[in-house]
C-alpha cells in the first residue's frame, strides 16, 4: 500500500512517502510553507492509496493542514490518535488520551524492528524515554526537558553566564557550559541505564535493545549503556506500520 505519512509536530512537518513499512525521502516544512507541501502532495496524487496525519499540535492548525491536504489529493485524511488500536503495541498509560500519539508512534517504529524488550528514547524539543516489554506492552516511561529546554530553564533562573561553547569531547564538565550541556545528556542516560540494566531493571536476565531518535539523538546516542540503534523520523516510521497494517487495511 502506497502512503501519503504526514507527522506535525511542535514546529514544522514532516511528509513522507511509504511502501510497507520503509519510508522514502523526508521532506520538512514550516507551517507557513503549505504551498511546498501542497505541491508535493500533488505529484504523488495518482499514486496513493492511503494518507495518515498524526499531530501534536492545536486543533486549529491541524485543520489547516488538512484542509490544505484536501485541495491537492482528493482521498480522505486518517488522522492516528492515541487512544487508537497499533498493530503489536499496547499502550500503557492509565488514561491512553492522555498519551503523546508521537510517543506512540515512535514505539510503534521500534517494536517493529525486534521482539526483544525495548526502550525508546526521543530526543527533540522533550525527551520521552519509553519501555515496551517483548510481548508489547508499554510498561511507562519519562518526560524530560531536552538539551535546550534543561539550559534555558538553568539559566533563567540562576546567575549562571550564557556562555554557548560547549566542550564536545569532555567527560566531566570543567567550565560552566559543558557541565550544563553533560548534565540533561547524562540525566537521559542515567534514566536508561538505572531501568535497562541498572538497580531498577525492567527486564532481569533479558537483553533490551535501545532506540534513540530525535534532533540530539546524536548527543545522546553515545552515552547510553551498552549499543544502541539511530532510528530517525520515528513518528512518520510508526505512521508506516499503521498503514501497513492489517487492521488499518481493513479499516480503509
Amino acid at each position: 500500500m502506497k502512503a501519503l505519512l504526514l507527522d506535525l509536530g511542535n514546529s514544522r512537518w514532516k511528509f513522507a512517502l511509504s511502501q510497507g513499512v520503509e519510508i522514502g525521502p523526508v521532506q520538512i516544512g514550516a507551517y507557513y510553507e503549505l504551498a511546498a507541501l501542497q505541491d508535493a502532495v500533488r505529484s504523488h496524487a495518482d499514486q496513493l492509496e492511503t494518507i495518515l496525519l498524526a499531530s501534536v499540535v492545536d486543533k486549529q492548525t491541524t485543520d489547516a493542514l488538512t484542509a490544505a491536504l484536501h485541495l491537492a489529493c482528493p482521498l480522505p485524511v486518517r488522522r492516528i490518535l492515541s487512544t487508537d488500536r497499533m498493530p503489536d503495541l499496547t499502550a500503557g498509560y492509565l488514561k491512553p488520551e492522555q498519551l503523546g500519539v508521537d510517543r506512540l508512534l515512535a514505539m510503534v517504529a521500534a517494536r517493529a524492528r525486534t521482539r526483544r524488550p525495548l526502550c525508546v528514547v526521543d530526543a527533540g524539543t522533550a525527551v520521552t524515554v519509553d519501555f515496551v516489554d517483548a510481548g508489547g506492552l508499554h510498561l511507562g516511561g519519562f518526560i524530560l526537558p531536552g538539551y535546550r529546554l534543561f539550559r534555558e530553564c538553568l539559566l533563567a533562573n540562576t546567575s549562571i553566564p550564557r556562555d554557548a561553547q560547549v566542550d564536545e569531547a569532555a567527560l566531566l564538565g570543567r567550565d560552566t557550559p559543558t557541565a550544563v550541556a553533560l548534565g540533561a545528556r547524562y540525566a537521559v542516560a542515567g534514566l536508561v541505564e538505572r531501568f535497562c540494566t541498572g538497580s531498577a531493571a525492567l527486564f532481569p536476565g533479558q537483553e533490551v535493545q535501545v532506540f534513540v531518535g530525535g534532533g540530539d539523538a546524536g548527543a545522546i546516542g553515545g552515552l547510553l549503556p551498552g549499543p544502541s540503534i539511530r532510528l530517525d523520523d520515528l513518528v512518520l516510521r510508526g505512521l508506516a506500520v499503521v498503514a501497513a497494517s492489517k487492521e488499518h487495511q481493513c479499516a480503509g
